[in-house]
């Protein structure tokens, strides 16, 4: 048995593969839930992808009373599988969510249909569905990054409280029990004082960098226009890769659906689609702090689009724990992956297989996590995780952190806190600043040189040009809600 093995099997209560099971399998209750609590009317906006699965989260026990995305292929596709995954045999068939393209449309038909929205769209349009669903009082969980601009952040958290709705960011490692121990360790002393944080991942695996734009003719099944949404209008587009480009796995020859992450107008390169995952557990352990400054390089970026890898170093101010820094590395660098240096108490080949994680590193030991979500932390040296164990069995280690009442499901975790009161592991007044933490490194890679960050003004004091990339340029007539 190795030792990954071994720490699943002693430590974590998870649900793996549960976006699976809410298809396939039966309607098992998780920690928390009541079988007979109140089914809740939930619309789901961009329905296939990962939208489907957001939706699988939650469907055996709500109602999906409707579906929207704007390419109506997928869509259709969505509500067949929908339709031949539902096995609730313990409850009537629930009739057939109504199918939209446009969100504004549905919430014009249905608003008073509906208790809650999943947002699961491409990050340009986080910001303008959600916002729609606050103004019609309705719970709202979206996918992460929260928005892809820092004032779109804000303004959704001040909406969102002012609305007094329940609401949830979709980075499922903040629902997980491993990023709650290992806060508990390192606040218990079981590394020492923690003096540096390194997080990495082999992310982006989309074309990225300098790209060249080829006008084409849009599929006939893909509304461009809506997809574009609150963005300037524009011809629909491909990739004009070059040759060491076009290397690189595509899903879709264009932006829509999967490629659009490396579009800063659509996106936000590795940092938005894997930071709110990476970044999470040190987000919290740091008590939810934000960096006074950030250091960046990388390489080549363009206006419309991030680089293929990035260095960051986040610079933390004392708070729980001493001034530290928070390194981050994304993507590849001359075609090797560009990883911080490794910890000489990890091995090797353990640390070469993981192409994502996160090290805490202390005085007296490493916690090692070769994974985006700390699900499974470990402590190196090995003999000081075999203490550790010991001591929490001993309860000389104590469990101090709330658990979530679902873990790995925060679509779930939200609809049950809808239902029941309380807050969900990342609702917004968590969420929000740490989707801010995430998009201060854009910032500086955009800046291309240090920035410092007055977080009250909501500025970088040191240079001014970065500062325009924090408020979208524009929304286009009818969109902005």
């Amino acid at each position: 048995m190795n030792h990954r093995t071994h720490s699943r099997r002693h430590f974590l209560t998870t649900t793996a593969g549960l976006a699976a099971s809410a298809f396939t399998g039966p309607n098992l209750l998780l920690r928390g839930q009541d079988a007979s609590a109140k089914r809740l009317n939930l619309v789901q906006i961009g329905a296939n992808g990962k939208g489907l699965a957001d939706t699988g989260m939650v469907t055996l026990n709500h109602n999906i009373v409707a579906m929207v995305d704007v390419d109506t292929k997928r869509l259709e596709e969505a509500a067949k599988k929908r339709e031949k995954h539902h096995l609730d045999s313990s409850q009537p068939a629930p009739p057939a969510p109504k199918l939209y393209q446009d969100f504004r449309k549905m919430f014009d038909e249905m608003s008073n249909q509906i208790d809650g929205v999943i947002v699961s769209t491409p990050d340009h349009t986080h910001y303008i569905a959600a916002m729609h669903a606050i103004k019609h009082g309705k719970h709202v969980c979206v996918q992460k990054p929260l928005c892809n601009y820092i004032s779109e952040v804000r303004d959704l958290h001040r909406a969102a409280k002012d609305a007094k709705i329940v609401t949830q960011m979709g980075n499922q490692g903040r629902t997980m029990d491993g990023q709650r121990m290992a806060k508990e360790w390192i606040e218990q002393g079981a590394i020492g004082t923690l003096k540096e944080i390194r997080l990495w991942t082999n992310r982006p695996i989309w074309p990225q960098g300098p790209i060249k734009k080829k006008l084409v003719e849009c599929p006939a099944n893909l509304d461009w226009d809506l997809w574009l949404s609150c963005e300037p209008s524009e011809p629909y587009f491909e990739f004009d890769l070059d040759p060491e480009m076009a290397k690189k796995k595509q899903r879709s020859p264009g932006p829509a659906p999967f490629n659009w992450r490396g579009w800063w107008q659509f996106g936000s390169g590795a940092l938005g689609d894997m930071g709110c995952h990476i970044m999470d557990s040190s987000f919290s352990i740091l008590g939810q702090l934000i960096p006074e400054k950030i250091e960046a390089e990388s390489g080549p970026i363009t206006d419309l689009n991030a680089p293929m890898w990035s260095k960051l170093i986040y610079h933390m101010p004392a708070g729980k724990h001493p001034a530290l820094t928070v390194s981050w590395h994304d993507g590849e660098k001359d075609g090797v992956p560009n990883k911080p240096e490794r910890h000489p108490d990890i091995p090797e080949e353990t640390f070469k297989k993981a192409t994502s994680g996160m090290m805490f590193i202390g005085t007296d030991g490493v916690i090692f996590e070769g994974d985006a979500y700390c699900k499974s932390p470990i402590i190196y040296p090995l003999d000081k995780y075999k203490a550790v164990r010991e001591d929490m069995k001993s309860g000389k280690i104590k469990q101090t952190e709330t658990r979530s009442v679902m873990p790995d499901n925060p679509q779930g975790e939200w609809a049950h806190h809808i239902v029941h009161g309380g807050l969900p592991s990342s609702n917004f007044d968590y969420s929000a600043p740490l989707t801010e933490f995430v998009l201060l490194g854009n910032l500086a890679i955009r800046a291309q040189q240090t920035v410092q960050w007055d977080k009250s003004a909501m500025k970088v004091t040191n240079v001014e040009a970065p500062n325009k990339y924090i408020t979208r340029p524009s929304y286009r007539d009818g969109w902005k809600a």
